[in-house]
This record gives C-alpha cells, sequence and structure tokens, in this order.
C-alpha cells in the first residue's frame, strides 16, 4: 500500500513541479519548448493524449488565421506565463500527408479527424510592449531576423499587412513570425480593438495562401464549365454547372460546384445574396461520389491530389476548402 501512496505522492509532486516550470517561463520560453514537436507532426489523437484539458475548437471560418479553410482542428490552451502574462496557445492540425496510390477512407467517420498532424502553433498575448523582449529571446536561440516588408511576407495572414513591427525565422524545417496586429485580424485596422502580440511557428509542410483557380476544364470543343458561365447574378450558379457538368461526366468540376454549395450551408460565410441549401448530407454525399469518381479515372492527373484533399475533407464530416474565382467582363 505504501507503493501506491509514494507513486500517486510522486506523481502530483511531478505535475506540481510541471506546473510551477510553466508558470515560470516567458512566452519566448514556451515556443522555443514547444516548436520542436513541429517536427515530428503528431496527429491529434496522440496531442489530445498528452494535452486533454485544452480546448478543441472545430474548424470554422472566420476573418482569422486559416481564412483558407484548410485545417481540421485546433487544440487551444490558455497559458499564464511569468510576471502574470497570459498568452494563448493555439495547436492548428492539418490534413494526414497523400503518398501516391493512397485510397481514401472507405465512408464517412468523423473519427478521421483523430489522424490529422500538428503544423502550426499560434501563441497571442494582449500586451504588444513585450515585442522587444521576446525578440531579444527567440534572437538568443534563433539568430537574427528577417524584417520583410509588407509587400513581401510570405504567409499571407489575414491583414498581415498591417502587421508592425514584423520579423521572421526562416529556417529549413520551419518558420517563425513575431508581430504586433493593432487591429484585431481584420484587413483593415480596426481603431476599437486591442492591440495583439503574436507568435505564428509553422511546420515547412503547412500549407499556405489562398487559391483563385477553378479546378477542372471542359471536355475540347464544349462550352465553358466556368461558374461565371451560369451566375444568375445572386451567386447561384451551382446548380447550372453541375447539370451542364453532368452531360459530359465531368466529375472533378461537378464535385467542386456540390462543394461549393456545401460551403453555403456553413455559419460565417457570407451568402453574398445566394439561397441557402437546406440538405447538407446529400450535398456532402454527392460531391463525395464525384470525387472518387474523378479518382477512379484520372489517378494521375495533375488535380488528383486537390481531389484527394477535397474528398478526404468531407469524410471526415470536415468543411469543404473555400472555393475562389472572379468573374470579369
Amino acid at each position: 500500500m505504501m507503493f501506491y501512496v509514494g507513486q500517486a505522492s510522486s506523481l502530483s509532486l511531478l505535475i506540481v513541479t510541471a506546473a510551477a516550470s510553466l508558470s515560470a517561463q516567458t512566452l519566448a520560453g514556451l515556443v522555443l519548448s514547444e516548436t520542436p514537436a513541429l517536427d515530428s507532426s503528431p496527429t491529434l489523437a496522440a496531442w489530445r493524449n498528452q494535452h486533454p484539458s485544452e480546448q478543441l475548437k472545430a474548424a470554422a471560418y472566420d476573418n482569422e488565421y486559416e481564412s483558407q479553410g484548410l485545417w481540421c482542428a485546433a487544440s487551444v490552451a490558455d497559458v499564464a506565463l511569468s510576471g502574470g502574462v497570459k498568452a494563448t496557445r493555439t495547436a492548428l492540425f492539418y490534413l494526414p500527408a497523400r503518398k501516391p496510390g493512397d485510397a481514401l477512407p472507405a465512408r464517412q467517420d468523423p473519427a478521421l479527424i483523430q489522424q490529422c498532424r500538428l503544423l502550426t502553433l499560434w501563441y497571442e498575448v494582449p500586451d504588444p510592449g513585450l515585442f522587444q523582449s521576446i525578440s531579444a529571446e527567440l534572437s538568443t536561440s534563433l539568430g537574427a531576423a528577417e524584417e520583410p516588408s509588407r509587400f513581401k511576407r510570405p504567409d499571407g495572414d489575414w491583414g498581415s499587412g498591417n502587421w508592425s513591427p514584423y520579423l521572421v525565422w526562416e529556417r529549413p524545417n520551419r518558420r517563425i513570425v513575431l508581430a504586433v496586429d493593432p487591429g484585431g485580424g481584420q484587413p483593415v485596422p480596426d481603431p476599437k480593438a486591442e492591440k495583439r502580440l503574436l507568435v505564428i511557428a509553422r511546420a515547412s509542410q503547412a500549407p499556405r495562401g489562398l487559391s483563385f483557380d477553378w479546378n477542372g476544364e471542359a471536355p475540347k470543343d464544349h462550352p465553358s464549365l466556368k461558374p461565371c458561365a451560369f451566375d444568375d447574378g445572386h451567386n447561384n450558379w451551382q446548380d447550372g454547372l453541375i447539370r451542364s457538368a453532368e452531360k459530359v461526366h465531368a466529375h472533378l468540376i461537378i464535385a467542386r460546384a456540390y462543394s461549393a454549395k456545401l460551403l453555403l450551408t456553413y455559419p460565417g460565410i457570407d451568402l453574398d445574396g445566394a439561397n441557402r441549401p437546406t440538405d447538407p448530407a446529400a450535398l456532402r454525399r454527392n460531391a463525395i461520389a464525384h470525387y472518387r469518381s474523378f479518382l477512379a479515372e484520372n489517378p494521375k492527373a495533375p488535380d488528383a491530389g486537390i481531389a484527394w484533399r477535397e474528398a478526404w475533407r468531407l469524410l471526415a464530416g470536415l468543411p469543404p476548402s473555400p472555393t475562389h474565382f472572379a468573374c470579369t467582363d
């Protein structure tokens, strides 16, 4: 019995010691202690086993980091640091890497999200006055930082053109950004918003940027199968495109159109005049079926990787990635 009592006491001591150590850390110290995890890219399941008290945030759309909607889930922790500093750390998880020949999951299963892997750590502190001390501490370990102009910032974060100051430590396996956001994550700074200090650490594999390409082309000598050719002036183009694409079995285009229609059922999406669909489950099933058909017929096509990624997201119950295109006269 004494063995178990002693073991429990030792475990309690370890927990108290770990908590004290964490609270004694600076933000830079926390960043430097956690970013090595980006090299091993643990799955969400493994991370949750090690961080069971953190809040799990489902994939969603907002005008914030990852507005392109490529992440699976986020694990959020509120951390007390030295000097009474309070920080929020968000660990972001992305789809598992696809290898050539990998088959899609056999069926829809929300548990697939547990396979997503850590590729980004995002830290936020409501005290921009810490910028110099954090910069100095990071530089001691990482060396000198670059200070790119607002037009040469590599990650394309929402509103980051207004972040100032802005420093980057670039390494072969990861990139760390330290910046002050003056406007609360908005493309035009909100004068009423609190300034915040950000540290963003990304693995080199983390997907970045917005794609404005419409994947999939119509067969030769067939009328255009671009969304703009079917717009009714109210952003309701999906049904017309689907009907036309079905005539030539353009599975990727059909799948993308169903996905775009499914996107309109999510909170936070601007309908821009479009009608909100009422059958998201059917839209998801139809999109998955056409992605599968495209991949079966075109396993080595240039768009196969994108089709696999989008189908996997839908099979895992995730939102589809946003569709970006522009219509011109």
